[in-house]
C-alpha cells in the first residue's frame, strides 16, 4: 500500500537485480533515484547524473553493485548522506568486508542487507534480509513499501553470512550440473543424461534434500567407494571431474562420524 508521504531512496547501482527491487520499492509508493558507478546498460529507473544529486535528500540509499565496488560505493557515499539516512549495503559479499563498511558510517545509519529474492523470483515483491544495530529501524521505514524485509539479528555480518550460504547451496549445484554435463559428454552420453537429469529434477521436493541428509549417514562408505568407481571411470574417458574428488572426501568425513546436522545419524 501507498505511504502518505514519499520516502526518498536512492539505489545506488541499479543494475538487473538493485532495479526490480527499485520497481518494487517505486510501486510501494516510494521516490527512488538511481546512479550507476560504472555504467554498462541503460538504467530503466530514473537516474541522477552524479552521486551527489542521487544521495541528496536521501531517507535511504541502498547499494546493489558487485563485491567489487561495494567499498568504493560506500566511501562516495558516506561523507554525502545526511545524519538521519539508513546507508544499506545489500552487495553479495563477505561478513568481514561488511564490517569493514561499516566503520565508514555511524551505528545508527549502517545497514548489513541481502537481497534474498526480487522481482520475478519472488512471488509478491522482494525479499530483502537485513541486519545491524539499525536494522529494525530500516525494516520500520520499509515495511509499507512494496517489499518483504526480515530482521536476521543485530549483528552486521549476519546477513551477509546468510546470503552467501545459500550461494553455497545454489552455485555449487549450478557446478555440479555443469561438471556431470562435461562427464557426460566424454562419455558419450550427453544427450541421455540431459534427460535424466530434468526428470530427476522434476521428481525433487522438500522430502529429498532430507533423504540426501539421512541417506548419506547410512550409506556413507558405499558412496564413497561408488565415487572413487567414477573417477576411474571419468579418467578412462580422459575427463577429470572437478566436484567427484571433493565429494568422495565428503562421504569419507561422514564415515568417519563427521557429525551432519539435521540428519538422523
Amino acid at each position: 500500500m501507498p505511504v502518505s508521504k514519499k520516502i526518498r531512496i536512492a539505489v545506488i547501482g541499479p543494475g538487473e537485480v538493485g532495479s526490480r527491487v527499485a520497481v518494487d520499492l517505486a510501486e510501494g509508493g516510494a521516490d527512488v533515484i538511481g546512479f550507476d558507478l560504472t555504467p554498462v546498460a541503460e538504467v530503466t529507473i530514473p537516474a541522477a547524473e552524479t552521486i551527489d544529486a542521487a544521495v541528496a535528500d536521501a531517507d535511504v540509499v541502498l547499494s546493489v553493485n558487485s563485491s567489487s565496488a561495494a567499498l568504493r560505493a560506500a566511501e562516495r557515499v558516506a561523507p554525502l548522506l545526511d545524519s538521519s539516512a539508513f546507508y544499506a549495503d545489500l552487495n553479495t559479499t563477505t561478513p568481514a568486508l561488511k564490517k569493514k563498511l561499516a566503520e565508514l558510517f555511524a551505528a545508527d545509519s549502517f545497514v548489513d542487507g541481502a537481497v534474498m529474492a526480487s522481482g520475478a523470483e519472488a512471488d509478491s515483491g522482494s525479499h530483502l534480509a537485513l541486519a545491524g544495530p539499525a536494522a529494525q529501524q530500516l525494516i520500520d521505514l520499509l515495511t509499507p513499501l512494496n517489499v518483504s524485509v526480515e530482521l536476521v539479528s543485530l549483528t552486521v555480518g549476519h546477513a551477509a553470512a546468510r546470503n552467501l550460504t545459500r550461494s553455497l547451496l545454489a552455485k555449487c549445484l549450478a557446478g555440479v550440473v555443469i561438471d556431470y554435463m562435461w562427464a557426460a559428454e566424454a562419455l558419450g552420453l550427453a544427450d541421455w543424461a540431459y534427460d535424466d537429469m530434468l526428470r530427476e529434477f522434476d521428481a525433487m521436493d522438500r522430502s529429498t534434500a532430507m533423504s540426501y541428509l539421512e541417506q548419506t549417514v547410512k550409506n556413507a562408505k558405499r558412496r564413497e567407494i561408488e565415487m572413487l568407481d567414477i573417477v576411474e571411470m571419468l579418467e578412462e574417458a580422459d575427463y577429470h571431474s572437478l566436484f567427484v574428488p571433493p565429494t568422495q572426501l565428503v562421504y569419507n568425513k561422514v564415515y568417519h562420524s563427521i557429525k551432519v546436522p539435521h540428519s538422523t545419524q
